[in-house]
This record gives C-alpha cells, structure tokens and sequence, in this order.
C-alpha cells in the first residue's frame, strides 16, 4: 500500500492481506554490486548516499527494541510525512518484518547510483529477500520508498504478461513454471458457472504425486471475507448489529476506553485501531501451547484489547482486528467460530472442501503441502506443521478449500453484488463491500471503484506456505480465482496471470459448453438463461438443484418440489445430448428467446425464458417450441 504523500510502500506481517511483496521495477543507471557475505560485519557497503542510509538501516532493523528504530525515522523520514503520521506508527509498519526475521544478515547491496540501494538477505524460513531503499535527489534527500520485494533475479520472469495461452490449463502451466511453483490451480466464473477451471504440478515439490482440481489451498487472508459473510448472517438474523461495538458485546472483557465505542462494522473495515497481529514467535511466547483454538483466540483477545490503539476512525489493516470481529460473533452467537462458519457459509454454500488450519494432515495426507523459500531453493512444510501460530488468528485467514469451492464462493458474492439474492440477502452482500467513504476496504473486500465500469473487488492471502487471490470484475459479471502451494513468491505471477483472464475475457465471450462462441446480452434473463442452458447440459442433477435453488422462490418450490421440476430439462438432456446455442435474442430485460441445436437428434429448439417483474427476479419459466434451421 501505498501512501500518497511519501510513496512509501508497506509489507504487512505474514499472514497478508491488501499488499503482499512488491514487485521491484529496477530503475535505470549502472547497478553496483558487493560480493556475497554471510554478514554485514566487514561488508563493503556503497560509498553513496543511499549506501551509508542502507547501512544504517540495517544497525538500527538488528539493534534490539526501538530506540534504534525511533532514532533511524526521525533521522531519514521527512518532516511532512511524520507530521501526518505518529511516529510509533511509522516504526510500526515499515519494521513490520522483525515480527518474523529478528535479524537481517545481508549477502549481498545492490547500488543504483546515489539514491537507490537494495539489500539482499534470507527472510528466513521465505528465501532470499530484497530491501530496497529510495531517496529523493533533492536535498535533504529524505526517504521516499522503503520497500520489501523478491530478489531482482525474478524480475525478467515477472515481466512476462502470458499474452499467447490455449486454454487455463495451458496459462496456469505457464505461470507455475515461471513462478517455480510446486502446484497452481485457478479458475474462471461467469454467469453464476464456472466455465474452466484447471490444476497443474505436484503435491509436493520432491515427489510426483500429481495435484487434483478438487486438492484443497490454504486461503490465508482470503478468509476474512469468509468470516464476513458469517457476520453478515448473523446481522441477519438479528444476533449482530452492524453499529454494535466491542464494549456492549464484550462487556465482561477488561479493555482500554478507547475500544469500548468501535464498532462491528469498523473492525471489518480495518478501522477498529487494533494493532497489527503478533508475529508467531511472539504468540508462542505469550500463550501456552496445544490449547484449543477458541480459547487461544480468547486469550489473544483479552491481550490486545489492553494495548494501545492506533487511532479507531482511521484505517490501518489488522488481522487482530478481525480475530477480535470473530470473537463478537462467537460471543453473541454462543458458538465458536468454527461451528458458526460450517453452519452458516460452508453448509448453506455447498463448499464441501472447506476446513480449517492446514490442508493435509496426518488423518488426510494426499493433499497439497505448502513450501517456504525462493524457488527452486523450496523446503516443504510438514503435515499440520504450524509456521504461524495458526490457531490464534482463525477468523483472519484459518480456511482452506478446493479452487471448485472457491469459485461457488467467488460465484455467490458475484451473484450478490449484481442485484440477486441468495444465502444472503443481496442487500447484505453490497454492505459487506462498501467502504467508509473515501476508503477502500470492507468485509474482506479491496474494492477498487475508481472507474465504475471497471469496478474490481478482490483480496489475497498467504501465511506464507500458501498463497491465494480473488477477484470480481461485478459489472462484467466475471470472477477469476487462484492459487498456490508456495507464498509470498507466488504472488506476482498470479497477479499476472488474473490481468491475462481479464483482458481476454472481458472482450469476448468464453467459447466453451453454452456459450460456443454467442455473444449473450447483458441482461438479467440471458445471464439466467444461459445458466439454465449450461446446468441442463451437464446432465448433473447436483448442477440442475442448484440451479433450481438459486433460480425459483421458496414459495414456488413449495408447490412444485425440486425434483418434479428437475424432469423435463434432465430428460431433454437424456434424450437429445448437449445444446449448442446459435443464437440468442433479448425480449427485454427480464425475458430472452435462444435457438440451440441438440447434440444427439439433431433438431433445432427455440427456448423462451421469463423472470418475475419484482426483484429478485426468480424464474417464472420456459418455453420450448421446434425451430427452423438457421
């Protein structure tokens, strides 16, 4: 994240969320680098502005406590830039990583000219690191980039925008080779479906035990918009209130004053001003270990709600924020968080492969493991090893799924935004992504309005063993989802890979199954229809009760069951195959005619589909009638 008046960019703790590691853009001019060392005791540092400031950095990142810290900020941040924010602040985000890697024991300084030097040291157990510093060229050279990235040898890997790729298993193919990644899975959603969807690599980077579309991936922060949409239920069905704040639900916690007035919607919105999450060393040290993870979450709770806040109004992202938002759910649902997500999003959702913690595990081994270090430089992480003190911060980012699961997910929140309710109320959806004004967060959501018509809201998440990202492109009705079996350097080959889906998808219609290539109206009824089309064309009754469930109104299915209505498309399908669709004329918004032609017989049909005027605009029925060959 970036701040608008310094420039400065900001690496999160491990379990990430809105920013993960920058990519370096490496600017012009001769590059000057030292010889690898094991330390920085006789390293030869740069004879340069930007050198002596690197130096002094990395004494201040080493020295213990934050002296050192305080005094390295003062010295080198411009007046401006602590005049808009505290300096405890300051020293916060940009050390953020002492959390995890107490020491910097640089290898290697890359100098650029004057003003421009990068660090090079292993973020242990994560690979090797780049600590990139900027100055300004003009006096008195203050800092204006202080940042965090991959080493520069992935640079030329990065750049490459996969322009030229066959179908999503020949792109995810690609972006795993290049990222290094053990395994990668993706898929892309369009009108309520998924309509690819591909796995490529290996379990586990030293064996050959291929990866599976239905393998499940460790979502990381991902999960806060899943612990959202159970908050969203819960408000509901009356057991939360948006406005509701930590003092009146927590009223039997000790706390500072200042917490007692946040409300429920501003930790979902990171603007509770609950410090950032502890790194995992430090929970280890604080609490005991092997406690269940409701008390663990409990405990963690109590412990931040005695420290200091940052200023609640103002946004600064915190995964304690949101385990705290999760424990108000609990405590006013008299569930844990757990039962509550199974019971309210996994179940309601059909997310079958959706748990918690780690996704293999000694009782369930042939699943993906998640890996540390820069590629091809990988060790694994063991079954239900735990390199994050995982049970502490579950409603953060402690959910694992299938890429299918994560695309109904995906699916569902797409559905929600565009007008239709569902598991929750469309209302509901909406709330969970808008923001405070003139921020850019909500429930789990970065939302990106600044054009309307490319409105994007998406998260990612890594507890650094796994990485995960979703994205929904509302107005073009389009969601793409990824992941990974390695962290943070997964990151900006996925990032890549989502803008490869989104440029070729936005402008042309996804030739596969019911689209074959028709353009579809942007309109309730053909996105409806053309749901209709690819559900009865799969021939599963689990596609076509979903479709009936999410199409028809309780009341309507009161009169006439599921499995009733089910018989004439299941039969079509029988009979006559797969249709493929030849064209498609929109009536007006809530009513469309397409001509397909069936795939066993031969004969051409004209189907007619009408929804109810009143939103939600459920399915009122369709017409089928024999056509004329086009």
């Amino acid at each position: 994240m970036t701040n608008k008046n310094s420039r400065m960019s900001i690496r999160p703790p491990l379990l990430v969320g809105v920013t993960v590691l920058a990519v370096v853009t490496l600017a012009g001019g001769t590059r000057a680098q030292t010889n690898a060392n094991p330390g920085n005791k006789e390293m030869a540092w740069p004879d340069t502005r930007a050198g002596r400031w690197a130096k002094a950095y990395v004494e201040a990142y080493n020295t213990p406590g934050k002296d050192s810290l305080r005094r390295f900020v003062k010295e080198h941040f411009s007046d401006s830039y602590l005049r808009d924010n505290s300096l405890e602040k300051v020293v916060s985000d940009h050390f953020q990583t002492r959390g995890m890697l107490k020491k910097l024991e640089v290898r290697s300084v890359i100098a650029e000219g004057d003003f421009i030097v990068g660090v090079i040291a292993p973020a242990k157990p994560h690979g090797l690191a780049e600590f990139r510093i900027e100055l300004s060229p003009k006096p008195p050279h203050d800092i204006t980039n202080l940042r965090i990235g991959p080493v520069p040898e992935t640079v030329a890997r990065i750049m490459n925008d996969y322009t030229e790729w066959q179908d999503l298993h020949d792109l995810v193919e690609q972006v795993r080779h290049d990222a290094g990644a053990p395994a990668m899975a993706a898929a892309i959603v369009r009108g309520g479906q998924i309509v690819e969807k591909a796995a490529s690599g290996v379990r586990r980077f030293d064996q050959s035990d291929r990866v599976q579309i239905g393998d499940r991936f460790h979502l990381g922060s991902v999960a806060k918009s899943f612990t959202a949409t159970m908050i969203g239920k819960l408000v509901e069905d009356g057991i939360l209130q948006w406005n509701m704040t930590i003092g009146q639900v927590l009223d039997d916690i000790p706390m500072r004053s200042e917490y007692r007035s946040v409300t429920l919607e501003q930790l979902l919105q990171h603007r509770g001003g609950v410090p950032a999450m502890a790194s995992a060393e430090e929970l280890a040290e604080g609490f005991e270990p092997g406690r269940p993870p409701a008390e663990a979450r409990a405990a963690l709770v109590r412990q931040v709600l005695t420290e200091k806040p940052f200023k609640p109004g103002e946004y600064s992202y915190s995964n304690a924020g949101y385990v705290v938002a999760g424990y108000m759910a609990e405590h006013a649902a008299k569930q844990t968080w757990e039962e509550l997500m199974r019971s309210l999003v996994f179940e309601p959702l059909e997310l079958r492969s959706a748990g918690f913690r780690w996704p293999a595990t000694e009782d369930s081994p042939n699943q993906p493991l998640g890996h540390v270090g820069t590629p091809p430089n990988l060790n694994v992480q063991d079954c239900g090893e735990d390199l994050s003190g995982e049970d502490y911060y579950g409603p953060a980012g402690s959910v694992h799924c299938s890429i299918e699961d994560l695309s109904r997910y995906a699916a569902f929140h797409l559905q929600g935004l565009r007008g239709m309710d569902g598991v929750l109320k469309a209302e509901t959806v909406r709330r969970l992504h808008t923001p405070a004004p003139g921020e850019h967060y909500m429930g789990g959501w970065v939302v990106n309005k600044e054009d309307e018509g490319e409105r994007r809201d998406g998260h990612e998440g890594t507890v650094g063993t796994f990485f995960a990202m979703v994205q929904l492109y509302p107005n073009e009705d389009l969601a793409v989802v990824a992941a990974a079996n390695i962290g943070p350097p997964a990151a900006p080959y996925l990032r890549k890979m989502k803008d490869a889906i989104h440029r070729r998808m936005k402008y042309k219609s996804y030739a596969s199954g019911a689209h074959c290539g028709v353009e579809w109206p942007e309109t309730i009824a053909a996105r409806r229809a053309r749901a209709f089309v690819e559900a009865m064309n799969t021939g599963d009754e689990e596609s076509m009760r979903r479709f009936m469930v999410e199409n028809y109104s309780s009341a309507s299915l009161e009169e006439k069951s599921i499995e009733d209505r089910m018989t004439i498309p299941l039969g079509i399908h029988a009979h006559m195959g797969k249709l493929t669709v030849s064209s498609v004329t929109p009536l007006d918004e809530l009513s469309v005619a397409f001509v397909c032609q069936s795939e066993k017989v031969g004969i051409w049909l004209k189907f007619t589909v009408k929804l109810k005027k009143e939103p939600p605009h459920y399915w009122t029925g369709v017409t089928v009638l024999p056509a004329a060959a086009p």
